[in-house]
């Protein structure tokens, strides 16, 4: 727990720092000609973006996206998740998993609005299917054969910012199936995040070696445990699925088949380990 708090503070520091600095490079990339510099807040920004300097803004965007992407926890900035997300109390690890990425995703969000105002969406947009894509890889190699739980949980919010950075890269239908999924992900893992405080109480310990037969044992939280698996793995009909499937869509509608190829691979290969692990908790 102490290695995780020092992670957590030390490596979230450094990207909320780098964020900070793209808010000063956003800064003097509103300043005019004649000195003068327009408000830093989103409708001013969005309506004038033609009048922001190029380069300042691009550089502003990359600090950003390092910033918030590291507290969002897009790999390879998103060591620190894993390990605060399994060590804290239950109900904390509820609240970071279903509120606090989604506000880092929020800070990315605004700023692509703001270069695609500016003309540059193509930039943002490669940036952020690239970190999309990688993220969910990560967490699809550290899925497999996961043997604490908790920690299961933790990389599957990698997975799903993963997935979030993903549709908003692809822009259109796909930036509304990244809100909905932003939506669909924070209930689904906070549920799955306070039954796993269930378990955690009555087995008194994490290791899924020695989590067995949890649908006897805890029929409610069993139960719930299993659907919030098959929720949080993109399963019909519950809301992930459908989010997971517009950005699916969103890919195909571009004729970016080979991201749609990597995306529908990763699902799977992630949809298995998850299955490998939980149902043996439930069931075994």
């Amino acid at each position: 727990s102490l290695e995780a708090t020092w992670k957590y503070l030390l490596i979230c520091s450094v990207g909320i720092a780098l964020a900070l600095l793209g808010n000063f490079f956003l800064a003097i990339a509103v300043v005019q000609p004649d000195g003068s510099s327009l408000p830093l807040v989103i409708p001013t920004l969005v309506r004038e973006a033609a009048r922001l300097h190029d380069a300042w803004l691009k550089a502003a965007f990359l600090l950003l996206l390092v910033g918030y992407g590291t507290k969002m926890g897009l790999a390879p900035l998103h060591t620190w998740l894993p390990d605060a997300h399994s060590e804290a109390p239950s109900m904390v690890s509820a609240l970071l998993s279903g509120a606090l990425l989604n506000c880092a995703f929020l800070g990315i969000l605004r700023m692509q609005q703001v270069c695609a105002a500016a003309g540059y969406a193509a930039f943002g947009q490669e940036l952020l299917v690239g970190f999309g894509l990688l993220s969910m890889t990560v967490a699809a190699v550290f899925l497999q054969g996961q043997t604490d739980y908790k920690r299961l949980l933790a990389y599957s919010s990698v997975e799903h910012m993963g997935i979030l950075a993903l549709g908003a890269g692809l822009g259109g239908a796909g930036a509304f199936g990244a809100l909905l999924h932003a939506v669909n992900h924070s209930l689904t893992k906070a549920m799955l995040f306070l039954v796993a405080g269930n378990i955690l109480t009555v087995y008194h310990s994490k290791s899924t070696t020695e989590v067995r037969g949890v649908l006897r044992v805890l029929p409610v939280s069993g139960v719930l445990w299993v659907v919030g698996f098959f929720a949080v793995t993109g399963s019909p009909p519950f809301g992930p699925f459908l989010s997971e499937f517009t950005i699916l869509k969103a890919a195909l509608d571009q004729g970016r088949h080979g991201v749609a190829l990597a995306y529908l691979v990763l699902l799977s290969v992630i949809f298995v380990g998850m299955t490998t692990t939980m149902l043996g908790m439930t069931q075994g």
